[in-house]
């Protein structure tokens, strides 16, 4: 959980990072922002720090911040010497320029704040902000003079979405820090890993949150790979599948192996198919095998949507199945020599 209750912005710096492929420039303030007024820092606060509301957490990458000039390395000496601040937002919009090569990526205002008393997980401590503005949209201004009225348009940025930005909070340092991410225009797949990866060079930290979402990735696999039509299993045993798995986390706090094989696998035979598709996941991504963990619902939710049980028929219809699959068969019929499914229920609503 995060808090911005206490936090003080004590350092802004702005830029902008044009996109390097396209021939665009990148461009430097001569010194640190200074505020005019206080509700224009007010407002800019809330549009940066408002959409950070998960528990979803990364670190940076190990590497050698010694000899490599990256992200990481900026970000530790400004935490030790606040006063290395804006030739570090410098460097870290340089960084991210050189990233810009992609033709899709759009140039953009790039902020770096500096931010005290901010609260993670309870901890209180300092942390840098790294912001960028991709997207301009088209505003309406209205003018009264006397009984009549004129009307302009002016280009801005939204302060209800923030495009790109990342929370460094100076805390488990020796781990790469506790970040949190946001990246509201991560749909161009081909761009969408210049700021994760190429610039800010951050995995995704191996908590709760990690435990769960990689769980649920592996549920799904099975039911799409081993629980198929080619290994004769019939769809409505896969949604079943889906169900049980989705539900038992739903239902508990906390992860156990040996639990959810016996609640939601069932029969020995796929037990032992679970085992064996797991231990090839995990092996295909170099992930630890962890039988034990506590549940996040934050992940949960995050991929409820993922594992709906729906079957769709051509694209006329869609069957939701949330349970009770004994009330569901599946038939052939020979005269119109279409597939047919009879559903049975007690009452309609």
């Amino acid at each position: 959980m995060i808090e911005f209750k206490r936090s003080e912005l004590t350092s802004f710096a702005v830029h902008y990072v044009g996109n390097k492929g396209n021939g665009e420039e990148v461009s430097f303030s001569k010194e640190q922002f200074k505020f005019k007024e206080e509700f224009v820092k007010e407002t800019l606060l809330n549009f940066f720090l408002t959409p950070f509301k998960t528990d979803i957490y990364y670190h940076f990458a190990k590497s050698d911040a010694i000899k490599i000039h990256d992200v990481h390395s900026f970000v530790a000496e400004t935490f030790d010497d606040q006063k290395s601040f804006f030739e570090n937002s410098k460097k870290i919009a340089q960084k991210l320029y050189d990233q810009s090569n992609h033709p899709k990526i759009k140039g953009g205002e790039f902020y770096v704040a500096y931010l005290r008393d901010c609260v993670v997980d309870g901890e209180l401590c300092d942390a840098i902000g790294i912001f960028k503005s991709e997207n301009k949209e088209t505003y309406l201004k209205v003018y009264q003079h006397m009984d009549e009225f004129e009307i302009e348009t002016e280009n801005g940025i939204n302060i209800n979405k923030l495009d790109k930005g990342c929370l460094i909070f100076n805390t488990e340092k020796e781990n790469g820090y506790k970040i949190s991410i946001v990246d509201n225009s991560h749909r161009i797949a081909e761009a969408a890993l210049y700021w994760l990866e190429d610039f800010l060079n951050v995995k995704m930290r191996e908590d709760n949150f990690y435990h769960t979402q990689q769980l649920l990735d592996t549920c799904k696999g099975f039911c799409e790979e081993v629980l198929s039509p080619e290994n004769n299993v019939e769809k409505t045993d896969k949604m079943m599948m889906m169900n049980r798995s989705l539900n038992y986390f739903k239902e508990r706090d906390k992860f156990n192996q040996t639990d959810f094989e016996q609640e939601v696998m069932i029969q020995p035979e796929l037990v032992e198919a679970f085992k064996d598709y797991k231990t090839q996941y995990n092996s295909d991504r170099q992930l630890t095998d962890v039988e034990d963990f506590d549940i996040s619902q934050t992940a949960v939710k995050k991929n409820a949507k993922f594992l709906k049980s729906v079957i769709k028929l051509d694209k006329n219809f869609h069957v939701y199945v949330h349970g009770r699959h004994d009330y569901i068969k599946k038939g052939f019929d020979d005269e119109k020599g279409l597939n047919f499914y009879t559903l049975y229920y007690s009452k309609e609503e």
